[in-house]
């Protein structure tokens, strides 16, 4: 009979029981990992959730090192009905809120929620309650880089690749923190040489590599500042002394080998592997005229220009070259079949200009404006000519009694071209008719969030949709990618 050495044997049951989780993880959410590295590689910010296990993997190890030898009690009736509460939750999560939220699928990447919840209740089943909760630090961590809150935080501060490798530099040294942390002044000293580094680094990193991807910017300063210090703290407390490192005992884990906590595991991890991700339904990308010097589009022949409005907004949520043109844009003779009064329309075209349509996805046309207790119809899909394809949805405004029409259409001008053309009226066909304002609001997004999830879809949605202007905006749409110099 072999015998194994006691501290291989410790690290060999560590092993396997962290690789069959990550295992789970890895298979049941292999959608969604697959959906952020390609959103990563196509620009957007979403490419930050790579850096995250690193971060923990950095605090965890520093709590493990400071961890006193822990009696082997464990209540594994409390362990199951704990961690299958949060399976529970972790499907719901996956299999119920996210098609809620189809459309905001880009923005709120609630699978990556899922995905921690998930990791967290299969820890709790296989090392127990009372082990996992020692490394709540490193949960709470998680916590705090949830994709709808990194991206708040990245439009608050600025919305540049500045301000969202910022955010990182921050989470990555309170994972220094975290680690270092044998006293609070320590912890408080780590933080700040992390912040002081990674601030710098990032900085420079921006300066001298201006093209660089955006997950270079948000992986490099912080997760090298957080190591450095790290590293530094190891170096000093271990001065004069061996430097050899992991030289302890690694402990084997207390809570006894269960064959079915793994087999229900791996069951819920493939029952949330099957499903697909949610549809969109975004606007189609299709192929648009040569860039041209103005922002705007050029205004087709039976229209006047009436005004111009330029929106400095846009850079905090798409990007530091992006822009928004608004152009006021009425009929210059009525049109009998437009109103029955023979009163000239007006519309609002509202110009989106962005480096890459992947960022479109991430906040769709209707995120725009602020619309609080306005309920938005189906999207209905129209060929415009030229390959374009069009989509049009109405809104209807409870509280002013009025009822929008949107078409929109997305064209790619040049590589470093992409424009969303966004053609809004109201049912209101008098000179001073209100139109909704192009200002994205994150409280009035909030509330429409927080009644989608309480009272379910239709609380936003318009079930019996009138598309008044259909004619009027397909017309027009047509007659401005004809206008176009092609």
């Amino acid at each position: 009979m072999v015998t194994r050495h006691p501290a291989f044997d410790a690290s060999w049951r560590l092993a396997v029981r962290w690789i069959l989780i990550g295992a789970a993880t890895v298979l049941g959410f292999w959608k969604t990992w697959q959906d952020v590295w390609f959103s990563a590689a196509e620009g957007t910010a979403i490419g930050y959730v790579f850096v995250v296990p690193f971060l923990c993997i950095t605090a965890a190890i520093g709590i493990s090192l400071r961890r006193n030898n822990e009696l082997p009690i464990h209540d594994r009736q409390t362990d199951k009905i704990v961690g299958g509460i949060g399976l529970l939750v972790s499907l719901g999560i996956r299999m119920l809120l996210m098609p809620r939220y189809a459309e905001n699928y880009q923005l709120m990447h609630l699978d990556v929620v899922a995905a921690w919840v998930f990791l967290f209740s299969a820890a709790i089943l296989v090392f127990g309650l009372r082990s996992v909760s020692r490394f709540w630090p490193v949960w709470l961590l998680g916590i705090g880089l949830f994709p709808l809150t990194y991206r708040t935080l990245g439009v608050l501060l600025g919305g540049n690749r500045f301000a969202f490798g910022l955010i990182m530099v921050v989470l990555a040294s309170g994972a220094a923190a975290i680690s270092v942390n044998r006293s609070n002044r320590r912890a408080v000293i780590g933080f700040a040489a992390s912040v002081l580094l990674g601030t710098v680094a990032l900085y420079f990193t921006v300066q001298q590599f201006p093209t660089a991807p955006l997950f270079v910017v948000q992986l490099g300063p912080a997760l090298g500042s957080a190591i450095l210090v790290g590293i530094a703290f190891y170096v000093y407390t271990r001065r004069g002394g061996p430097m050899t490192p992991l030289d302890r005992p690694v402990r084997r884990p207390t809570t006894p080998k269960s064959g079915l906590t793994t087999v229900a595991v791996f069951a819920v991890a493939l029952v949330m592997f099957i499903p697909p991700l949610p549809n969109q339904n975004l606007t189609p990308v299709s192929p648009g005229p040569p860039p041209a010097a103005a922002a705007g589009i050029l205004v087709p022949s039976g229209w006047e220009q009436r005004a111009v409005t330029e929106y400095s907004w846009p850079r905090r949520y798409f990007g530091v070259t992006s822009e928004l043109t608004r152009q006021t844009i009425r009929t210059t003779e009525p049109n009998p079949a437009w109103d029955t009064q023979n009163r000239n329309r007006t519309v609002q075209v509202d110009v989106l200009s962005v480096r890459r349509p992947s960022t479109l996805e991430v906040y769709p046309s209707q995120t725009m404006y602020e619309l609080e207790n306005a309920r938005v119809s189906p999207k209905v899909a129209i060929d415009i000519g030229r390959g374009v394809v069009a989509e049009m949805y109405t809104i209807v405004d409870d509280d002013l009694l009025l009822t929008w029409s949107n078409l929109n259409f997305v064209w790619v001008r040049s590589p470093e071209l992409t424009q969303r053309i966004t053609l809004v009226s109201v049912d209101n066909h008098e000179p001073d008719a209100q139109f909704p304002e192009p200002a994205p609001s994150m409280a009035t997004n909030g509330a429409n969030t927080l009644a989608v999830l309480l009272r379910g879809q239709n609380a936003v949605s318009d079930t019996e949709p009138e598309y008044k202007d259909r004619d009027m905006l397909v017309t027009l749409a047509g007659e401005i990618v004809k206008e176009q110099q092609w």
